[in-house]
């Protein structure tokens, strides 16, 4: 859990299509298949909420359980086209490039106001103090929650994460399940509201667009609109500490950083490639499909392994080093294919902000521990640091 690499190495040189009885499927760590297969969605569905919910909850779910299934079974990345397609035209339009070139004022303000108190102060943790409240400020501003609320929406994002993440016990099914009613509640609350009196946030643009256009229904709609704020949230604190995190370790890249800020764009991307927050997608086999001499049947999972794929020397020279100039961004970080990540140009803007007024006004930031770092060890999927303590001067 604190350093899945070494491992994901010894897959791709000596099993690269693995089955893994623990998690119940097919662990493919090679770029070339991973991104053979997330191109390839008639063969590798997205279509796997049963089959997850089965192995983490049982045959016989309970009745939260159950709806906890019926709900996740709208979600965009649960789906393959047509559906999928239907849905992501709908919700995508917080998220063009447009869009999200409006939200750059707030989001300047935001980091100006965390770097501001982080000056302050002799020492930080950096995930409490910025790369948590960066994008929860930013989640909350977007879709017009009450800032007070974020912590509320991260702890049922927490169990969401940990069931999806195929957790190491492969449980979490019933607390995911309870925390999807709960947002669910709070969420139905909220658009209802939005419907009587509208307001200048997403919320209330994707029920309008919803009441005009194709209708997805309720239970479409703010299952969804959970899947975003989870999605576009919680990948994001894990996007800005590992990125910090490795670039801090790696210090000649972050003093490149601060001498030539024209290698920050390139450098949220690279360690998105590096270090990202998901680490693999699972999909459902539609058919037996043969790869590598191993027999993939009809049904069974498969483990594909972003993390791993971006590591591929085949593909990345030297994979294991930070280089902020590589200028390639064919990684997997953000997905690839129909599934690509909605928010990945907001990811972007927000590392862009965060990596440009840390260097300029935090140029001496150094990790207290850079040889003891806390990972979180409760998820294979979702990779990310619980603390991430450094020295302002």
């Amino acid at each position: 859990m604190s350093d899945p690499y070494p491992t994901y190495a010894r897959l791709r040189a000596e099993d690269p299509v693995h089955f893994n009885e623990q998690l119940g499927g097919w662990v493919i760590t090679r770029y070339d298949d991973v991104t053979a297969a997330l191109r390839d969605h008639e063969t590798f569905s997205s279509r796997r909420i049963a089959l997850l919910v089965a192995q983490r909850g049982g045959s016989n779910p309970t009745p939260a359980v159950a709806r906890f299934l019926e709900l996740a079974g709208h979600w965009m990345w649960m789906l393959d086209p047509p559906t999928h397609t239907r849905m992501r035209k709908l919700m995508n339009q917080g998220f063009t490039p447009r869009a999200v070139r409006l939200l750059e004022p707030m989001i300047q303000g935001i980091v100006d106001d965390l770097v501001d108190a982080a000056v302050a102060r002799e020492e930080v943790d950096l995930m409490a103090d910025f790369c948590f409240p960066v994008p929860a400020l930013v989640i909350c501003g977007l879709y017009g929650l009450p800032p007070a609320d974020a912590r509320r929406v991260t702890d049922w994002c927490d169990a969401l994460k940990v069931f999806l993440g195929a957790a190491t016990d492969l449980g979490g099914a019933q607390a995911a399940a309870e925390a999807v009613h709960e947002m669910i509640d709070y969420l139905t609350e909220i658009m209802e509201a939005r419907r009587v009196e509208p307001r200048d946030d997403l919320v209330s643009r994707l029920v309008a667009a919803d009441d005009e256009g194709d209708r997805l229904g309720t239970d479409e709609l703010v299952s969804n609109l959970l899947l975003l704020i989870a999605a576009s949230f919680e990948t994001t604190i894990d996007m800005l500490g590992n990125g910090l995190a490795g670039l801090l370790t790696q210090r000649d890249q972050w003093e490149l950083l601060k001498s030539d800020p024209s290698t920050i764009p390139g450098a949220v991307d690279e360690v998105i490639r590096w270090d990202g927050p998901v680490q693999l997608t699972h999909r459902l086999l539609t058919r037996d499909v043969e790869l590598r001499g191993k027999q993939l049947r009809e049904g069974q999972l498969a483990y594909l392994m972003r993390g791993s794929a971006n590591r591929d020397p085949e593909r990345f020279a030297d994979p294991d080093r930070i280089d902020v100039t590589r200028g390639d961004t064919g990684h997997v970080g953000l997905g690839l294919g129909v599934h690509y990540c909605i928010g990945a140009g907001l990811s972007r803007l927000e590392g862009k902000i965060a990596l440009t007024e840390l260097t300029r006004r935090l140029p001496d930031l150094r990790l207290v521990e850079p040889d003891r770092l806390t990972w979180r060890a409760d998820n294979l999927q979702f990779r990310g640091l619980s603390e991430l303590r450094a020295s302002t001067s």
